[in-house]
């Protein structure tokens, strides 16, 4: 007769909770970053700032704070960079330009609205935009960068990135590059969205950021950059962009793009900065579309 069977007992090893692993120099939750804003979470650890998703105490909601990291703060190009930023947004209010509440000093830092919705670099990575989609978007685009330019501000990085959409709304985020018409840093702007004057450093004006605002159109309409990733024009003769491609032709599929959508585009992407189309005939294109 065989005896009971023993079954073994289970061993159940114990849940390990890795830490939460903080950035050097970044404030961990639950402690204030600014005087009455106490940081929820890190949202990016940037090179140049770090952002926080933050309780706003005298306001009584959430809020977006962009802080100069600590290792920047010493150099004064990176300085008057954040504090243009904060000048332009506490002096300029528009309804698709991201609102600032606070601007400081010291540490320097902007304090800034929370938006609802998806980048639209998220939203096209699914899949394009339709045409009537795109070219509400645009409009909506063509107004807060007509409104920055007539005060003698280009944004200097219009991508899908820092365009912000939330039922059909726009909202242009990132001032970080905003800068007066007339010289600039060479190279600076985003891999694949700069305009050939950004690379060059000269002859800014309101048509470079027409050429950002064509170049995010078309990846709206194709989830494709229009002269590829790797377009860095002039700049490539930098050493850190030394090796990377010189720009492609752009690509508009007929059966996706309407011909006045195209060559309105087309003519946005020219070289030559005088060559392209002001924003007023950005709009008369794209307008019967966004009604359609």
């Amino acid at each position: 007769m065989t005896g009971p069977v023993v079954v073994p007992p289970v061993v159940v090893p114990p849940v390990v909770v890795p830490p939460v692993v903080v950035p050097l120099g970044t404030v961990p939750p639950g402690e204030q970053v600014l005087p009455g804003h106490v940081v929820v979470s890190l949202l990016s650890h940037g090179r140049r700032m770090d952002t926080y998703d933050a309780h706003d105490l005298d306001r009584g909601c959430r809020s977006v704070v962009k802080v100069l990291r600590e290792d920047r703060r010493n150099e004064p190009r990176v300085v008057a960079a954040t504090r243009r930023e904060g000048e332009v947004l506490a002096t300029l209010a528009h309804p698709h330009l991201v609102r600032c509440y606070e601007v400081h000093d010291e540490p320097p830092a902007l304090v800034l609205e929370v938006l609802g919705g998806a980048t639209l670099a998220a939203l096209v990575e699914d899949e394009p935009l339709g045409l009537a989609d795109t070219a509400g978007l645009g409009l909506q685009l063509v107004s807060v960068l007509g409104y920055l330019h007539r005060h003698d501000w280009l944004h200097l990085d219009v991508k899908p990135a820092n365009v912000v959409v939330d039922a059909g709304r726009v909202t242009l985020i990132d001032l970080s590059l905003v800068g007066r018409p007339g010289e600039g840093r060479p190279g600076a702007g985003t891999r694949g969205y700069l305009a050939p004057e950004q690379a060059r450093g000269s002859g800014l004006g309101p048509a470079t950021d027409v050429w950002g605002l064509a170049v995010t159109l078309v990846e709206a309409l194709t989830s494709e950059l229009p002269h590829g990733d790797e377009a860095t024009w002039d700049s490539r003769r930098r050493l850190p962009l030394l090796h990377r491609r010189a720009p492609r032709p752009p690509r508009l599929p007929a059966a996706l793009v309407p011909d006045d959508v195209r060559d309105l585009l087309l003519t946005c992407l020219r070289t030559d900065p005088a060559a392209r189309p002001g924003l007023d005939d950005v709009r008369r294109v794209l307008e019967p579309h966004a009604h359609a």
